[in-house]
């Protein structure tokens, strides 16, 4: 793991790398992509950080190296998100690795199996996120919903590279496979679950693309319902503003001005007029409540 440069080196010396595979293991974050390089097989991959409150793609790098007699494995990245290999090649599995493409098969069975169960996961999320967006009831949160789109991305940017990397073994891993037939089916049942995991995040990133124009759109909604509701009250006081601002430009012949119960009625027709204001304002949801059918708007 993490090895230098003079490891890598010494790795090359004694196993005969090829230049190329030295450059990329020298540099971290390579894109994932399988390629051959005379008798050496050279897969690279991103790795799953299984860990966390929300798992997703780790900074991870994992380089498979393996020809018919030796199987090399390179990890660069944070050492706390590094497998630890040794104990998975070491513990059961569906294969018993006793040659270098059983034990290549064991690592990536592992790293598919997390990315199936990543992508359930997220499956999860998203339904619960649309449910919230969708109730008129629930503000959804937009940072879980950015959140996870994030997530979403890092882990359709993995999951297509896995799948693609393994669609380019194929034909290396049937030939590997020539003397052990029976290992055929899971290498071709690991490239359908990369396949799908890849298929299935690329349809959540389109869901949830929708999900947040939903959210945007939701929040456009509500900033409406909050300028109609600011804009009711403002019309409820501005009646008796109006009113009392006419009457107190002191004109000489001003409706019930010399009438001695002349304020109590300018007062109750202020009520009168806030009163009705405040009904059809209710009756259009404007002051918070649900518009009725027979008065609301659209």
């Amino acid at each position: 793991m993490n090895p230098s440069r003079a490891e890598l080196e010494v790795a090359q010396a004694q196993f005969g790398l090829h230049p190329l595979i030295l450059g990329d293991l020298g540099e971290h974050r390579q894109q994932p992509k399988f390629e051959t390089f005379g008798d050496h097989l050279y897969l690279s991959i991103w790795d799953v950080d299984r860990g966390g409150v929300e798992s997703a793609t780790t900074d991870v790098d994992l380089a498979l190296i393996w020809n018919g007699e030796v199987l090399l494995l390179i990890q660069r990245g944070d050492i706390d998100e590094i497998r630890d290999l040794d104990a998975l090649l070491a513990g059961p599995g569906p294969v018993l690795v006793d040659s270098p493409i059983t034990a290549a098969y064991r690592v990536l069975d592992a790293i598919v199996h997390d990315f199936v169960e990543l992508a359930a996961q997220v499956e999860g999320d998203l339904d619960e996120l649309e449910a919230d967006v969708f109730d008129n009831r629930v503000h959804e949160d937009y940072q879980r919903i950015y959140r996870l789109r994030r997530r979403i991305g890092r882990i359709d940017r993995a999951a297509t590279g896995l799948s693609e990397a393994l669609r380019a073994a194929r034909q290396e891993f049937e030939a590997a496979t020539a003397d052990r037939p029976e290992l055929r089916p899971y290498f071709h049942h690991l490239e359908l679950d990369a396949s799908g995991v890849a298929e299935l995040s690329a349809n959540e990133h389109a869901s949830l693309d929708a999900l947040v124009s939903s959210h945007e759109s939701n929040v456009a909604t509500r900033q409406n319902q909050d300028m109609r509701t600011i804009s009711a009250y403002a019309a409820l006081l501005a009646i008796p503003t109006v009113i009392g601002g006419l009457y107190g430009m002191n004109f000489k012949n001003l409706p019930l001005l010399r009438w001695e119960y002349g304020w109590v009625a300018v007062g109750v027709s202020i009520i009168v007029l806030d009163v009705v204001a405040y009904i059809v304002f209710r009756r259009r949801g404007w002051l918070g409540g649900a518009a009725e059918n027979n008065g609301g708007e659209e």
